[in-house]
């Protein structure tokens, strides 16, 4: 009996000594992140960037990711104000409060994984989307399905990408061609749109194509389907496409 009792007695020991020593094991992931203080806020004049890496966090606790920020590389993100933090390690840190044009991702994030946009060439490159899109609408409608499937990837970050999965402008322009007068001329418009914005060589070679498609349409037999046409606007196309892939 005296041997039972001191068995139990151990197992109770046991026990209680492992309880005791649980929370020194797990604590620290049980523990909450200690909020981060705001030290100082101010507003600045609204600015575009691009995110390259970090979080974005949903208040100046920076206790909470609302996103992953390297998956929104290639979004335009505004900013409009600027907060100093010290952070949970005692650090302090600039945070700025940012959204993209929708306003669906929004928050704060570390002003080091901000890269700020050339606000002149984020303009351009909304011009250039624009006139594009607007030379796919005036081909024949048949023949706009692939180059407007080509317009969902293109953002204004990528607009002068060149990739295998037509990331960008590139992709589009190759194929705005075809065998009709209508889509020969939507060619030229998107061709116009670029005029002279590449080195004297590319921009002689650009003019020598259009002027070509331009006789082809003029003198063409069928002008609702003509080889010719495709031809030459092919060759415009492909030429342009090629030039629009080395813009900045």
């Amino acid at each position: 009996m005296n041997k039972l009792f001191k068995i139990s007695a151990i197992t109770a020991l046991t026990f209680s000594m492992g309880v005791a020593t649980l929370p020194t094991n797990i604590l620290p992931a049980l523990a909450k992140t200690k909020a981060a203080k705001v030290i100082s806020t101010k507003k600045i004049t609204k600015a575009a960037y691009h995110a390259n890496g970090g979080y974005i966090y949903s208040s100046t606790k920076l206790t909470k990711k609302s996103h992953k920020a390297f998956n929104y590389l290639k979004t335009t993100f505004y900013a409009t104000k600027s907060v100093k933090l010290k952070k949970s390690n005692g650090k302090t840190a600039t945070y700025y409060y940012i959204k993209n044009s929708k306003g669906n991702v929004k928050g704060y994030i570390w002003k080091g994984n901000l890269k700020k946009v050339n606000t002149k060439a984020l303009a351009q490159r909304k011009a250039d989307i624009k006139h594009v899109l607007a030379a796919i609408r005036s081909m024949d409608t048949e023949d706009q399905s692939t180059a407007l499937d080509d317009m969902k990837n293109v953002t204004t970050s990528t607009a002068y990408e060149e990739g295998a999965f037509g990331d960008g402008l590139p992709a589009v322009i190759y194929d705005i061609h075809g065998t009709s007068a209508k889509d020969g001329r939507a060619t030229l418009q998107v061709n116009a749109s670029f005029k002279g914005r590449f080195n004297s060589v590319t921009n002689a070679k650009l003019a020598a194509f259009s002027d070509q498609l331009a006789d082809t349409i003029a003198q063409s037999d069928d002008p609702s389907d003509d080889s010719g046409i495709y031809d030459a606007s092919s060759n415009l196309a492909e030429a342009l496409s090629n030039a629009v892939a080395t813009l900045q």
